[in-house]
């Protein structure tokens, strides 16, 4: 325990780089895998239908199907296979250069599935399949090959039911949704994001100083950065619940630094109290408060950890989308708290304090010349 109370964390700035630096790098590599393989910076990220549009499949199959694991299972997957069919984006792939002259790869023409879901209830109930349109990199203005692809899928999904369901009336419909409130809600979204960075910074530098007030709001930067990085990393679908996560994380994140440089300011207080006139050694205080709030830290992420955890787990694929970002964000705002915020408080109180220090010695060696000499 005496190791860890003598423990130089602030002083180790550069080595708490590293890894925020590794996981950037493993980012834009697996973004430019991606986006090269698929000949579409878009898909670069495991972008939603909510900002990049999509098609609604829903096939009427009844709850006695749907309501039933086995039966679901068996059908779910008859249905994926004809979506994610090569035969099909072969197809379509010829109508593109056939009808449209457009040249389309097989893997742009394939569907991705994004999102599973039952509605309504009783003979009415439906599964509902959402999956990306074909890239407008490739598609029509009117996305006339998405539209194609949509009445392919429709018309196999229909004969396979026919053909291995006779007795059954099965319903089965598209429908295409475009992207246009994407842009609202993007703009919206940063809007809220940024009124939020000032409230902030405004909050600290008040209740504070300017220093942790900038620390604290590049730690926030940091945390929703290694938030994005690990959803492009591990392929998670960036929509609506996305932007949820980011604004959940911007509010709470900023906890533990809060709390770390409350420390911060009493521990500076006690030791300007203590000794008057004597020059502050803010990294011995940094890290003496970072010691004494690490145990409040890890209590307060473990517990909000193991919740949102247990609704990754259990919960569906929108929650997941939700929790997973959530969970990424968590654990940057706990490792920027520590060592992020608290090491670029030091590194900038420092430099501030050694232009005061240089200053004051500057005005006692000139004093002398004046001050000594009796008129």
């Amino acid at each position: 325990m005496k190791n860890l109370k003598n423990l130089k964390i602030v002083e180790k700035h550069g080595l708490w780089a590293i890894a925020p630096v590794i996981i950037f790098l493993v980012a834009v590599i697996v973004f430019t895998s991606f986006a090269v393989k698929n000949k579409d910076v878009t898909k670069g990220m495991n972008i939603g239908i909510d900002f990049a549009g999509g098609s609604i499949l829903t096939v009427e199959l009844g709850s006695e199907i749907l309501d039933n694991n086995d039966e679901y299972n068996k059908h779910y997957k008859a249905i994926e296979d004809i979506l994610t069919s090569s035969e099909i984006a072969k197809q379509v792939v010829q109508i593109a250069k056939d009808k449209y002259n457009i040249q389309l790869s097989e893997s742009a023409a394939v569907a991705s599935i994004s999102y599973v879901q039952t509605s309504g209830s009783g003979s009415d109930m439906s599964l509902v399949i959402k999956y990306d349109n074909i890239s407008s990199t490739f598609d029509t203005k009117d996305n006339d090959l998405t539209n194609e692809r949509n009445t392919i899928l429709e018309s196999k999904i229909k004969d396979y039911y026919e053909d291995n369901y006779q007795d059954k009336g099965i319903t089965v419909s598209t429908s295409y949704i475009g992207a246009t409130a994407s842009a609202k809600l993007i703009e919206t979204a940063l809007l809220a994001v940024g009124i939020t960075i000032i409230l902030i910074l405004l909050y600290i530098m008040i209740r504070f100083e300017i220093w942790s007030g900038i620390s604290a709001v590049i730690a926030l930067i940091h945390d929703v950065a290694m938030m994005v990085f690990l959803v492009i990393i591990f392929r998670i679908q960036v929509n609506s619940a996305f932007i949820a996560a980011i604004i959940t994380i911007v509010s709470y994140s900023i906890n533990n630094t809060i709390v770390v440089f409350d420390r911060v300011r009493e521990n500076r207080k006690k030791e300007a109290g203590s000794v008057k006139g004597a020059i502050i050694d803010n990294n011995k205080i940094v890290n003496n408060s970072i010691m004494q709030t690490m145990t409040r830290s890890i209590n307060s992420t473990i517990t909000t950890m193991v919740a949102i955890t247990l609704f990754a787990i259990i919960g569906t694929a929108s929650v997941r989308e939700f929790a997973l970002p959530v969970i990424f964000g968590l654990l940057a705002g706990f490792y920027s708290s520590l060592v992020v915020a608290p090491s670029l408080y030091c590194l900038m109180k420092n430099s501030v304090d050694k232009r005061k220090i240089a200053k004051r010695d500057g005005v006692k060696k000139d004093k002398p010349k004046y001050a000594g000499a009796k008129s």
